[in-house]
C-alpha cells in the first residue's frame, strides 16, 4: 500500500533542510522555505537584516498511536523536558506547549495523554503581555520523509487511504479544513494563506496495537535524496 513518491519526497527534502539554512526554493505544497523568506524581506527592505527561522530542538519522528522520538505516552513533563532539551514554554496542569518547537504535550493525571505538532504560523495563544503568538516550525515529520506543509495527495499516496474523512466548516482559527483518521493518528488539513491545502497538524492519540506502517524508505537515485527519520527508542526514566 505505501508506494515510493518521487514527488512527495522533494518536498519533504526542500521542508526538511530549512534545519541547515540551505533552502534554494519554496516548498511547492505553499509553506515558504526560509531563503525565500529571507530574500523576500531583503528585496522589500533594502540594507535590512536578514533573518529567517529553522527548526531547533531534537529532531523528532511522528509514530502514530505511540508519541514523537523517544516520548511517549505516558511520559512525565520532568522525561519531556529532558528529551525536548528545554522546559515547557506553557506549563499547566494539563498542558506542555513548546511554541518554537510547535508542539503541545496534553496532560491527564500528570502525563502524556494527547499530542498535537502544528504547522508554522498557525496560532499559539497569547504571550505573557497579552499579545498573539505563532507556531515555529516542528524538526521531523512521519518516517521517512512526510511533513508538515504537503498536501493531502502526497501523504494518501504514501499512507494510503485514511479511515474516515471530516470535512470542517465550522470557521476556527487554525483554517482547518480537512481532518483524516489513521489508528492513532488524526492528519488536519489547512487552508494556508495563498490558498493552497496543506498538511497543518497532526494529532496523536493512544492505540490498542501498533498503528505505525513499515514505510520503506526509497532507494537511493542520483537526482533525489530525502534524509529519512530514524524512530528513537522509547526512554525508560519518566
Amino acid at each position: 500500500m505505501f508506494l515510493r513518491a518521487t514527488t512527495s519526497t522533494a518536498l519533504f527534502a526542500a521542508f526538511l533542510s530549512l534545519n541547515s539554512c540551505k533552502s534554494k526554493s519554496a516548498v511547492a505544497t505553499g509553506v515558504p522555505s526560509a531563503s525565500a523568506v529571507a530574500s523576500a524581506s531583503a528585496a522589500s527592505s533594502a540594507g535590512a537584516p536578514r533573518t529567517f527561522q529553522v527548526p531547533v530542538g531534537p529532531r523528532l519522528a511522528i509514530l502514530a498511536g505511540t508519541g514523537v522520538g523517544p516520548i511517549r505516552f505516558g511520559a512525565t513533563v520532568a522525561t519531556i523536558e529532558r528529551l525536548m532539551e528545554a522546559p515547557c514554554d506553557v506549563k499547566t496542569a494539563d498542558k506542555c506547549r513548546y511554541i518554537t518547537q510547535a508542539i503541545d504535550f496534553e496532560l491527564k493525571d500528570g502525563v502524556v495523554d494527547r499530542m498535537v505538532i502544528n504547522r508554522k504560523d498557525r496560532p499559539a495563544g497569547p504571550d505573557a503581555q497579552g499579545k498573539p503568538q505563532t507556531y515555529g516550525f516542528f524538526n521531523g515529520g512521519i518516517p521517512p520523509y512526510l511533513g508538515l506543509g504537503m498536501i493531502p495527495a502526497a501523504l494518501q499516496k504514501e499512507l494510503g487511504p485514511p479511515a474516515s474523512i471530516e470535512k470542517v466548516t465550522t470557521p476556527n482559527d487554525n483554517e482547518t479544513v480537512e481532518r483524516d483518521t489513521y489508528p492513532g493518528m488524526v492528519l488536519e488539513y489547512d487552508r494556508y494563506t495563498n490558498g493552497n491545502i496543506i498538511l497543518g497538524g497532526v494529532i496523536l492519540t493512544k492505540a490498542d496495537v501498533n498503528p505505525t506502517p513499515a514505510i520503506h524508505a526509497p532507494a537511493p537515485s542520483a537526482s533525489v535524496h530525502a534524509p529519512a527519520l530514524t524512530v528513537a527508542p522509547a526512554s525508560k526514566k519518566k
